[in-house]
């Protein structure tokens, strides 16, 4: 996902290569270029071959969800077994959570088919900025992402809003 980002925040540019994109991250070089071709053969990406060679978006990034491209990455979204084609549970007849599961899981996927990849760069765009964050019932007053150690990469401390 961060790699489709990465290219259409730079709709400039023609192509990117695996090295390129994992070095800008910090992901191994091998597990993006094995992550990249499985994007490929989706047909989320295309690959140029040759000198100026890489990667680039196959089609526009308003035209890709982020439910489509978890999908070919991983498989089906399923938060439990349970709610997943293959899953498993020896307490399936007893539970008492499957079906309210199967709704959040449900909700989980409309909600992940509903944003495409422009959608999440252009919300990257804006960056965390307290305007636009107000819609919640969280608001952020500190993004201490400048002060934490390079194992990780954000931390925002979020206030409940009482009303």
């Amino acid at each position: 996902m961060m790699a489709l980002m990465h290219l259409a925040q730079h709709p400039d540019r023609i192509s990117w290569s695996a090295r390129e994109i994992s070095e800008r991250y910090g992901i191994p070089a091998e597990l993006m270029a094995k992550i990249l071709q499985k994007l490929v053969q989706r047909g989320f990406l295309v690959s140029h071959h040759g000198t100026n060679g890489g990667y680039s978006l196959a089609r526009p990034a308003d035209a890709i969800t982020a439910a489509e491209v978890i999908g070919a990455i991983e498989g089906p979204l399923s938060l439990t077994s349970c709610v997943s084609d293959e899953g498993f549970c020896l307490q399936f007849e007893k539970c008492n959570i499957k079906s309210p599961l199967q709704r959040l899981n449900d909700s989980v996927v409309q909600l992940l088919s509903r944003i495409t990849i422009a959608e999440m760069n252009l919300q990257h765009q804006m960056d965390l900025r307290p305007e636009f964050l107000k819609e919640g019932p969280f608001m952020i007053i500190k993004d201490s992402s400048q002060e934490l150690n390079h194992d990780t990469d954000c931390q925002v401390s979020v206030v409940k809003e009482t009303q």
